[in-house]
């Protein structure tokens, strides 16, 4: 098979047919979800295919649903579609960008944000983006980008300098129009955030066809009074902007698939750290991230998902600089860590609160 071949597939919608609608129902309650259609150039369209082309795949949307990916209006259909993946990884950023009252921008790759950047004085959206970009500009290559603010002209000659799979946004004006357009391949889709948490329940599939159930996730610190109300584990206190990064370095980390650290400054990550077996080894690898980057971490504060459970996890983060570190608190080593957190004149909240993700 020819290279041009195998481009082809990825390009090449999988004709499924799974039913058109879908029901579930716990104790009494029905929660009915239908396949999403999209009305493009005369045709009824759903997904290109599933995470991979030789798997079909159907959106499906519950009935009272009208916020959210699931309900994008798709400006630009580009590629002949979205994937699953494409999907996913949208639901996943306004999950993140869906906290902010401010401009926030995630930079998704593979469901996890390789960049998260709000506005942090009088910047404009461009600039926004353009932090969260670079914040991994490798991996930012072929990312989809979600936006919490409409994309204006200025911030669409910021998408198109580099290439960008799906743009998700509450709209676009006229000029961003005609910048995004010339970009062949490139899907833009209009969602309205939704800014509450889900009250549907997340679900697993085993391997067996088993079910797990959960209630979904969201983190109960959602504003800054929230935050505050926390207790401060060290005998210095977060200042007022180490208050706002470790809030916002909080909410991303929220929506980073565990092991996660995420490591921020001035309103933006320097480095996200995802997936690792340790927490030590999710650390490491942000700091490589960093540095690699030319990303300077001292003053920056830390969010970790779980608990630091060694000393390692404070000499390391110590070394960098780093001012301020928030996590959940629970390990047998907690006295010997605020110990380490004051003689480095490092501020630590203990949010009480676990929020891993494994998607």
């Amino acid at each position: 098979m020819s290279g041009q071949e195998i481009r082809r597939i990825y390009r090449t919608a999988q004709k499924e047919d799974f039913p058109e609608s879908i029901q579930i129902i716990m104790d009494g309650r029905t929660i009915e979800y239908s396949k999403v259609h999209w009305r493009i150039e005369g045709q009824d369209r759903g997904l290109r295919y599933g995470t991979n082309p030789h798997q079909k795949a159907a959106l499906y949307r519950p009935a009272q649903s009208g916020l959210g990916v699931g309900s994008v209006e798709w400006v630009k259909w580009g590629k002949d579609g979205p994937s699953a993946t494409n999907i996913e990884d949208g639901s996943h950023g306004l999950r993140i960008v869906r906290y902010f009252d401010r401009p926030a921008v995630a930079v998704m790759k593979h469901l996890n944000p390789s960049g998260v950047a709000t506005e942090a004085g009088n910047e404009a959206l461009r600039e926004v983006y353009a932090k969260a970009r670079d914040a991994d500009p490798r991996a930012a290559f072929g990312s989809v980008v979600v936006l919490n603010r409409p994309v204006d002209g200025s911030t669409a000659e910021e998408l198109s300098k580099t290439f960008v799979e799906v743009v998700y946004a509450p709209g676009y004006d006229d000029s961003a129009l005609t910048i995004l357009n010339a970009k062949k391949d490139i899907r833009l889709g209009k969602v309205r955030v939704n800014p509450e948490p889900s009250t549907h329940p997340d679900i697993v599939v085993l391997d067996d066809g088993s079910l797990v159930l959960e209630d979904s996730y969201s983190t109960m610190i959602r504003a800054m009074a929230d935050l505050k109300t926390l207790p401060v584990a060290t005998s210095r206190k977060p200042s007022e902007a180490e208050y706002r990064a470790l809030l916002y370095s909080w909410w991303t980390a929220c929506e980073v698939r565990s092991n996660a650290v995420v490591f921020w400054k001035d309103g933006a990550t320097l480095a996200v750290g995802t997936g690792q077996q340790d927490r030590i080894g999710a650390i490491e690898a942000c700091i490589e991230k960093a540095h690699r980057y030319g990303h300077d971490l001292k003053g920056s504060v830390m969010a970790s998902d779980g608990f630091l459970p060694k000393m390692d996890n404070v000499e390391a983060v110590a070394k960098e600089g780093v001012s301020a570190i928030i996590q959940p608190g629970g390990s047998v080593e907690d006295p010997e860590l605020v110990k380490a957190c004051n003689d480095h004149r490092i501020s630590m909240v203990l949010t009480g609160e676990r929020s891993f993700r494994h998607f």
